[in-house]
């Protein structure tokens, strides 16, 4: 199937030209939407005074989609910069995600299913497809489409892998390797690379990412992989899940991380990857005001109305960022590093400028005063980004009403989410869906670079690309050659780690020697030696097999650079000299840590260590829970199990020494996690005022292991609660349909 020509025309709009901001942004020709009232025609930025509890009259706000030509006009970008559409509705729809291949071709996940009516129905059916689009003669724009696959259930990720494309799907962790062997496109075959298992829960709340990074592993949300012989082995992260939607890397080797529902557009970026990720609270990584949200879009559709009505209704908090890169291109040096974040509800792309802050690294809103990248747009909904091989910084906008999974989409009741929908209705967003566009952002006064053809060259002529200024063009050539194996490049490669003049060049020649297994204690000991921090920190890393196999020189090495070391080379002498490598390496530890008592982040590392230890003990069924947790419940009932507030208001109960858990009363906790629970209890209320029914979407082995977390973290459980007694209220209670009160649940034990 292949898709060539002019997109067609969809729609012609009156517009108006809204007056341009006074910071340093550029609005390409932005415009409001118009909106029709009963009483006629009027500006649709013209203030609301209805408050989000209010019945809205027929026709309030009314508003269309635009086509890609008229839509560009109401995106912000920062001043210098313009916006390029390179492939729109009908080459493409519904793109959740994208990525590159190794010569430039874009591979996108279509989630054909997804909320495609308000009930959000036959969203599991298998017609969903990820396709192939090329650039045939290098304008930029995508002039080629195939279906690389069809009729499969919501692809999820996907990574080009030379010879193969590694896929996720929907409903299970089993990642597939599929191939093209005739080169038209189109996949004619696949095998599994790593055997996992059915998933089940919210399609929203499943495993993303694949993402190869400077330590040659693969990760995703989920665990980390190592490749070899068309097979991943895989090892799961130190927390369970860490990212919601979408993973990146930088430079460093370290892992962004996002939470959609948490309203968290980066996180949990402190060390390399494959090191324990430390809790922190996103006080403790982002910067004053980083967590309000400069949205432009005057459309309340936010789950729970937070927005000023003030100000137009405007979004004050962050909703459902997600699909995060790091931009590493030096076509736009002015944003090398920094992370960019799109979040679909306030029509925005947040960018975040990362700052050492005394060896803690902290968040900034790169734009103070705005947003990197935002719309008036009512349709526009950014969800995944990626740093592209010419340079210049892509991002995928699915183009719909909706972006709300069912789950937290009603259409019955008193609650505010159903009024939510029924504002929509009426504003005519529940019929856009099925478009799409992917955009990239290009420097008014530079070219992007030419795409390199690199799936096909020799690993000799892939070690010239390693010291290229675009990391996209680094990474795709380390990739390349561990892939391919070929020792014969070795010298090549020492020759970059230890005379190139690029920091970067040095740092990813000598992880591609450890990826072809060729790095020895000499490489490293140089590397230590190195005159930038960020070699001498990356060989330490390195450094780490060597310490473990009891080389004596290595670790006198590693050892003599405690003293005089920097806050950041203390910390990774911390990270690199774990007790798990040698027993006696506490002490060291210790020693470091006591040198550096004003550390913000190794008290929280070495007692993390502990804790590390301490959950090891702990059995299958509680691991699981942690990681349904730290994803379905964390938001709301908090790390910790203390809840969270905002304003204030505890937006659920806290789950720490619960009455139910304590008091073992599993036919009221089962009969909430299904049915949900709402109204008061006692006399305090919480901020959602609900507790949505988990019982389409968990099954009751995974309802049975998220009882078991919260009850052995929190509440000195000694016993495993097993999926059938799970089944057995389920059965007891399947006829119902309204959630629980407090009343009702005190009840049970009379």
């Amino acid at each position: 199937m292949e898709y060539t020509g002019e997109m067609f025309d969809i729609l012609n709009l009156t517009w108006r030209e809204l007056m341009k901001s006074s910071y340093c942004f550029r609005i390409a020709s932005v415009a409001i939407l118009t909106a029709y009232f009963t009483s006629g025609a009027t500006l649709f930025g013209q203030p609301s005074r209805l408050p989000h509890d209010q019945q809205y009259l027929p026709k309030d706000q009314y508003f269309k989609p635009l086509p890609p030509a008229e839509a560009i006009k109401t995106i912000e970008v920062p001043k210098g910069y313009h916006l390029e559409c390179v492939a729109s509705e009908p080459m493409v729809q519904e793109p959740a995600s994208f990525v590159f291949d190794e010569d430039g071709a874009i591979y996108v996940c279509e989630w054909l299913t997804y909320m495609q009516d308000e009930r959000g129905q036959n969203q599991l059916d298998e017609v969903c497809r990820v396709v192939k689009l090329v650039d045939t003669d290098g304008d930029g724009k995508m002039d080629k489409r195939t279906v690389f696959i069809d009729k499969i259930k919501l692809p999820r990720t996907v990574l080009p892998l030379k010879d193969r494309v590694l896929v996720s799907l929907t409903q299970e962790t089993t990642i597939y390797a599929y191939f093209d062997k005739d080169g038209d496109g189109v996949s004619d075959s696949r095998e599994v690379a790593f055997q996992g298992r059915d998933q089940g829960g919210n399609i929203e709340h499943q495993l993303s990412g694949l993402v190869w990074n400077l330590d040659n592993y693969i990760y995703n949300s989920d665990r980390r992989f190592k490749y070899a012989d068309g097979k991943l082995t895989g090892e799961p992260h130190s927390k369970g899940r860490i990212t919601q939607w979408g993973i990146a890397r930088d430079d460093d080797g370290r892992i962004y991380c996002s939470w959609a529902g948490g309203g968290n557009p980066v996180h949990s970026f402190q060390f390399p990857g494959g090191y324990p990720i430390i809790n922190l609270a996103k006080h403790e990584e982002h910067a004053p005001g980083y967590d309000v949200p400069l949205a432009i879009c005057r459309v309340e559709d936010q789950s729970s109305g937070n927005y000023d009505f003030k100000n137009n209704r405007i979004l004050t908090i962050f909703s459902a960022t997600c699909g995060q890169t790091v931009l590493r291109s030096d076509l736009m040096p002015d944003f090398y590093g920094n992370v960019a974040t799109p979040e679909p509800v306030g029509r925005l792309i947040r960018m975040s400028t990362i700052k050492n802050e005394k060896g803690k690294r902290v968040a900034h809103n790169t734009f103070p005063k705005g947003e990197f990248i935002r719309s008036t747009d009512a349709f526009f909904r950014p969800v995944w980004s990626e740093s592209g091989p010419d340079g210049c910084f892509y991002f995928s906008d699915m183009y719909r009403g909706i972006i709300q999974e069912r789950t937290w989409f009603p259409h019955v009741g008193k609650h505010i989410w159903v009024k939510r929908y029924q504002r929509v209705k009426e504003w005519g967003m529940l019929k856009v869906f099925r478009h799409g566009r992917i955009y990239r952002l290009v420097p008014d006064d530079k070219k992007p670079t030419p795409v390199p053809k690199m799936k096909n060259l020799s690993s000799k002529e892939l070690v010239k690309h390693l010291s290229s200024g675009n990391g996209w063009i680094r990474d795709t050539a380390q990739k390349l050659i561990v892939y391919g194996q070929d020792a014969s490049v070795a010298g090549d490669l020492r020759k970059l780690a230890q005379g190139s003049s690029l920091t970067n060049t040095r740092i990813v020649a000598l992880w591609t020697l450890e990826g072809l297994g060729q790095l020895d204690d000499k490489d490293v000991l140089k590397a230590l030696d190195d005159k930038e921090e960020r070699v001498r920190i990356g060989a330490i890393h390195l450094a780490e097999p060597f310490l473990s196999d009891g080389d004596e020189v290595v670790e006198k090495k590693v050892l003599g650079m405690i003293d005089g070391a920097t806050t950041d080379l203390a910390m990774q002498l911390v990270l690199s000299l774990s007790p798990a490598r040698k027993f006696s390496y506490a002490e060291v530890q210790e020693t470091i840590r006591t040198k550096h008592s004003g550390h913000p982040l190794m008290p929280k590392f070495l007692g993390l260590q502990r804790d590390i230890v301490r959950k090891s003990k702990l059995g299958a069924s509680v691991k699981s829970g942690l990681k349904i947790y730290e994803t379905l419940c964390i938001t709301c009932h908090g790390k910790d199990g203390k809840g969270v507030k905002a304003d204030n208001v505890f937006l659920a109960p806290p789950l720490k020494n619960d009455r139910w858990f304590k008091s073992h009363r599993l036919d009221a906790i089962v009969r909430i996690m299904l049915k949900g629970e709402t109204g008061p209890i006692g006399k305090r209320k919480y901020g959602e005022g609900i507790m949505l029914p988990l019982e389409g979407a968990y099954n009751d082995n995974q309802l049975a292991d998220l009882v078991n977390y919260i009850g052995h973290t929190w509440n000195g459980w000694r016993d495993i609660v097993k999926p059938e007694q799970i089944k057995a209220i389920r059965d007891e209670v399947k006829d119902r349909k309204l959630p629980y009160t407090n009343e009702e649940l005190e009840a049970l034990k009379k």
